[in-house]
């Protein structure tokens, strides 16, 4: 396990993250074609999901994630190439491909490492995960953007050493020895034994309409927060100082996340928590700079937190044998969900005020999400 960790902290150091929508800006790329590439992203994201997730169950999670890294490092070479789209966009896509291997195949691993005298206490471990990934995109933010004011290539060079160092670990984890049905079930039994899962776990699809709609509306203000932070006049260094400390006080809220539940319901916790992120969200139509900032970061943060409880709730229902499908079935939703919000900023983003547009578009997400969150709370009772 503790390989696992490690390998999640050097994977999850990302300097181009929170920059890279300024550096191609600076490139010469409008604000449509940005979100235009990042439409390109998410739906690659869609069409990846699924069967990275069948792959993963199929071929062996470990070498699904080694897949995944190797991926992202070819994505973060066609930097060098800015001017030529076509190389940026393939980029992109094999970008998506990446994460699809590497999301869900990771938790999974994670999963399946824990004892099963210990599975009652997967949130506690999915918070000491989630706080470490939190933590390393924090270091990744603070010295991406101060790196970029040095130099753009020296940015692209040391992100490729992160993820180079992240397939080496990757390389000694241990995955677990569990011989799993899926072995020898075919790719026709898999996505049956996926239906009739879906059909067996209707809180499945109140979880992942919650954890859809409110991942959606929070990831939106983070990919466009470095842009609205520009907007106010935010240099690259100062902006990914902000968003470091903003991943700082996530891995915080991460660790507090099992302690809180120890006290309070993880069900009132989630209301409370989707409550106060609508609250937050709700507060950038006031267009003034310190209460978009303090939105920006606090939803960011309180995020981690509502995150990790989903996440716990769907590990535990999934079944063992098409776990990472199941996830990966979840993260389909989520892709095409932000497809459809960067196709709206697309759309309007040159007419509309990008706060307005990332408010309005939070808002009525995160009230989709409370609402199925509402209709799983009264399934279980």
């Amino acid at each position: 396990m503790k390989r696992i960790f490690f390998y999640n902290s050097f994977s999850n150091i990302m300097l181009e993250l929170v920059v890279w929508m300024i550096y191609l800006k600076e490139q010469g790329w409008s604000l449509a074609e940005v979100a235009m590439l990042e439409g390109i992203f998410t739906i690659s994201q869609v069409i990846f999901e699924f069967p990275s997730g069948v792959i993963s169950d199929k071929l062996g999670h470990k070498k699904t994630l080694l897949l995944g890294e190797i991926f992202c490092i070819l994505y973060l070479l066609t930097y060098f190439f800015p001017h030529i789209h076509i190389i940026v966009y393939l980029g992109f896509i094999m970008f998506a491909l990446g994460l699809a291997f590497i999301s869900g195949t990771d938790i999974s691993l994670l999963y399946e490492s824990i004892s099963e005298e210990e599975k009652n206490s997967y949130l506690k471990y999915s918070g000491y995960f989630n706080a470490i990934a939190a933590f390393s995109v924090a270091i990744g933010n603070i010295l991406g953007g101060w790196i970029a004011q040095i130099s753009w290539n020296l940015l692209f060079i040391l992100a490729i050493l992160f993820r180079t160092t992240a397939l080496i670990i990757g390389f000694k984890i241990k995955e677990p020895d569990i011989k799993k049905q899926v072995d020898t079930l075919s790719l026709k039994s898999i996505i049956t034994e996926l239906f009739n899962f879906i059909k067996h776990q209707k809180n499945y699809i109140c979880l992942i309409a919650g954890l859809g709609f409110s991942t959606a509306a929070v990831d939106l203000s983070y990919q466009y927060g470095p842009l609205i932070m520009q907007k106010f006049s935010f240099d690259t260094g100062m902006i990914s100082t902000v968003f470091g400390s903003l991943s700082l006080l996530g891995a915080v809220a991460g660790l507090l996340t099992y302690k809180l539940t120890q006290k309070v319901s993880e069900n009132i916790l989630l209301i409370i928590l989707l409550l106060f992120g609508l609250t937050l969200l709700l507060s950038l139509f006031i267009h003034n700079m310190l209460i978009v900032l303090f939105s920006l970061i606090t939803v960011n943060v309180i995020f981690e937190m509502w995150n990790i409880i989903f996440e716990n709730k769907i590990q535990e229902v999934a079944y063992a044998d098409i776990r990472a499908t199941v996830i990966s079935t979840g993260n389909v939703f989520i892709s095409g969900l932000l497809a459809l919000g960067s196709g709206l900023i697309s759309l309007v983003g040159e007419k509309i005020s990008l706060v307005w547009i990332i408010g309005s578009i939070g808002s009525i997400f995160l009230i989709i999400a409370l609402i199925s969150t509402l209709f799983y709370i009264s399934k279980q009772k």
